[in-house]
């Protein structure tokens, strides 16, 4: 009995000794073209607990660059030969910008544990040919991505309140692009000035598309654009028309936007300098559901205009009975002993 304590004793005194190992692979499609984000995953698998955490290897990459978007880490689990695995999954985005070989050289990683000796481990090289797709006319221009969607607005501002564009006026033109699978630097610029025609172009707005728990999708852009007419005819402002590749079907798509054609009057006669406006659209439906509201109000007081006149009446003798002063009686004595 004596000698089977013993051995629990020594057993459990043994320094439980924690398996570590790291896993690296690249999540690509089977086509990859310059431009199209990808991502790498890397794995720090352990049987045991993560003490302390883990240090992730140095990201070296030849043919590409590595993206600041921003991946929150994960937790993983999986099991092995009847072992349960527990891991902490690192990602990030890689893309390249030119045809040829994205690679990740092979590297050594020292993994460390809490009251163990330091475990050499190599990761092996990872690399994904890369290619530009048949009949790109315009590299920088070239825009991969899996969704896209173009739309735009026309605001007119006008320095009276009429119909008619005049010399002096202002054309806006509002173009918003939103794509997934992309950034935002890899936009094109869309919209470019009117030869002989006077133009403002105003900073674009570049912001981020998220879904979810805020995980990053892809980009947005806004570009505007004023058109500044200087001469009475007409402005025929183009179309505009943007080839993009599809990296889901793997072929060239074009979106396209409408122009528009407008009649510019001469300039209005000299007076007093007016402040440019843009008239904004009237809505009926608020407007007459207010009226609606106001007029059954009305009515109603209209029928019952004997029990509001009750009603007040007795809510004004409260209040003067409320504020009323009410005298109080002489608390001090008058005579008192000496």
């Amino acid at each position: 009995m004596k000698r089977l304590l013993l051995c629990l004793l020594l057993l459990l005194s043994l320094q439980v000794r924690a398996e570590m190992t790291m896993t690296r692979e690249l999540i690509a499609p089977e086509q990859l073209v310059p431009g199209q984000p990808i991502t790498i995953a890397v794995t720090f698998w352990t049987d045991s607990w993560f003490n302390p955490p883990p240090q992730w290897p140095e990201m070296v990459i030849e043919n590409g660059n590595l993206l600041n978007t921003p991946l929150p880490n994960q937790l993983v689990t999986r099991n092995s030969d009847g072992i349960s695995w527990s891991g902490i999954r690192m990602e990030r985005q890689v893309m390249a910008w030119d045809q040829g070989t994205l690679r990740f050289p092979a590297a050594d990683v020292v993994m460390r544990s809490a009251n163990q000796p330091p475990k050499m481990l190599s990761l092996p090289i990872l690399q994904k040919s890369v290619n530009w797709p048949a009949d790109v006319r315009q590299p920088d221009r070239f825009l991969p991505a899996s969704t896209l969607e173009l739309s735009q607005q026309w605001q007119l501002y006008r320095a009276t309140e009429d119909k008619q564009l005049h010399v002096g006026d202002v054309i806006e033109r509002v173009v918003t692009l939103r794509a997934t699978d992309v950034i935002a630097v890899q936009i094109p610029q869309l919209l470019y000035a009117i030869p002989g025609s006077g133009a403002q172009r105003l900073p674009p707005i570049n912001s981020n598309l998220a879904q979810g728990r805020d995980e990053i999708v892809g980009a947005q852009r806004e570009e505007r654009l004023r058109y500044l007419p200087s001469q009475p005819g007409e402005l025929v402002i183009p179309p505009l028309r943007l080839r993009w590749w599809d990296t889901r079907q793997h072929q060239w798509q074009l979106a396209e936007l409408p122009g528009a054609h407008y009649t510019i009057a001469a300039a209005r006669p000299a007076g007093s300098e007016q402040t440019l406006k843009a008239r904004a659209p009237t809505h009926w439906k608020p407007l007459l559901a207010g009226s609606g509201m106001v007029l059954t109000l009305l009515l109603l007081g209209f029928f019952f205009r004997r029990t509001l006149s009750h009603t007040l009446q007795r809510l004004v003798h409260r209040t003067r009975e409320y504020w009323r002063i009410v005298p109080l009686p002489d608390l001090i004595p008058t005579k008192r002993k000496r």
